[in-house]
């Protein structure tokens, strides 16, 4: 008798892809933290996408929200996820779906932390204090206290906007041991603690929004230090523009997940199979140095790549786990206090509306000075500082507005 072989449904949507291409292309969409993880698309979307006939359609996901935001697109499939967002949304009432594990043939190739019931862990990223070389520090920044000692290390800090890893390294960087860090930031002390921190150098913060725009700050020693991915700011050709401290490195496991109102579930199955298996981990690891999900991956990555990548044993080395548990409790909550500091911080910057405010603000400047140049008055307007409702999330000084040589004087 003829054996019966079982395929799963990543293999078969494959094959067919291979075996059929006159059939018209079917689309799936990947949503993934694009400033993190920029050599996803070369490594793992692009050769899937080839490979098994499929358009990809890529959508930014960020890596700084705790939970998934409700009403997601209905064409979404696959999202990049922490465990946190696992926690919230592997359940009857969320919106993960619980993963199949026989459409994941080489499982038993992955850690234990890989496999989860709605993800399957592909990427160990790790939160790295960043600073510049062009700088000369005799003795260069190590630890997160050295991110707030401006006496040593001088200069703008450029800073991720969100509070998860910012609020730990303030802590830290306060003195906080790391086994009390997250059972004191669960309490209004902790929280006020680490936020009378960061009020110390707000005024010498640059938030950032993208790597490339960071590199290049650090590069030129715009900033002298920074928070960022390991991964992601560590040098691809081996000669290092941008110095990476690993003391006390912040880290976590990213999945991919299905949604649960996916219309191309089969297709999403062959995309997570395809994209967590050894050879596309270890391609994306040697590219940007974050690690793979392989048992002994370490050993397996090119040996340039071995000493860099963020779970070799040695880079882990007092490193510090994101808890989890933690942040799928208290994430929301702090996520919203963090911006309701960053509107207070900034609410003093916020000026009168447009029209009738300049004509006040003119007329008391005018007031009893028949001869003022209506030129210098204007100018200084304009540098009052930025519109709250136009700043921007890379603004690194003052926005001018429209010349208020045009109004009307009675």
């Amino acid at each position: 008798m003829r054996k019966k072989i079982k395929l799963s449904k990543a293999v078969l949507v494959l094959s067919l892809g291979a075996m059929l291409p006159n059939l018209s292309v079917a689309a799936l969409s990947v949503s993934y933290d694009q400033m993190s993880y920029q050599e996803l698309p070369a490594t793992v979307l692009y050769p899937f996408s080839y490979q098994g006939l499929v358009s990809i359609r890529e959508n930014n996901f960020s890596n700084s929200q705790s939970y998934l935001p409700k009403n997601l697109p209905d064409y979404w499939d696959v999202v990049v996820v922490g465990r946190d967002v696992l926690e919230q949304e592997c359940k009857p009432n969320g919106q993960l779906e619980v993963l199949d594990y026989e459409n994941l043939p080489h499982k038993d190739l992955l850690t234990i932390g890989a496999i989860q019931q709605c993800g399957v862990g592909f990427s160990v990223q790790g939160m790295t204090l960043n600073y510049a070389l062009v700088h000369k520090y005799g003795v260069p920044p190590t630890h997160w206290v050295d991110l707030f000692d401006f006496n040593r290390f001088p200069g703008k800090r450029a800073l991720p906007k969100q509070p998860k890893y910012l609020l730990e390294a303030a802590l830290l960087a306060d003195g906080v041991q790391p086994s009390y860090l997250y059972p004191l930031l669960a309490t209004k002390e902790g929280q006020d603690r680490a936020f009378n921190k960061l009020d110390l150098i707000y005024d010498e913060i640059l938030w950032w929004s993208d790597v490339n725009n960071l590199k290049l700050w650090l590069e030129q020693g715009l900033v002298s230090m920074s928070i960022a991915p390991d991964g992601a700011m560590l040098s691809k050709d081996g000669v290092d523009t941008i110095g990476v401290s690993r003391q006390q490195v912040m880290y976590e496991m990213k999945y991919y997940a299905m949604l649960k109102s996916s219309q191309q579930k089969d297709l999403a199955y062959a995309f997570i199979s395809y994209a967590t298996q050894p050879d596309q981990q270890l391609k994306l690891a040697n590219q940007q140095y974050y690690g793979p999900t392989i048992k002994q991956a370490w050993r397996l990555v090119s040996p340039n790549t071995a000493e860099y990548i963020t779970n070799n044993p040695k880079n882990l080395q007092g490193g510090i786990l994101l808890d989890y548990d933690f942040y799928a409790e208290h994430g929301a909550t702090l996520e919203k206090r963090f911006n309701e500091w960053l509107i207070e911080k900034e609410a003093p910057v916020k000026r009168v509306s447009m029209a009738d405010g300049k004509r006040s603000i003119v007329k008391k400047l005018t007031d009893g000075a028949e001869n003022l140049d209506i030129s210098i008055v204007s100018e200084e307007i304009d540098l009052i500082g930025p519109r709250l409702e136009l700043l921007d999330q890379n603004f690194i000084g003052p926005q001018l507005i429209d010349s208020v040589d045009n109004i009307e004087h009675k």
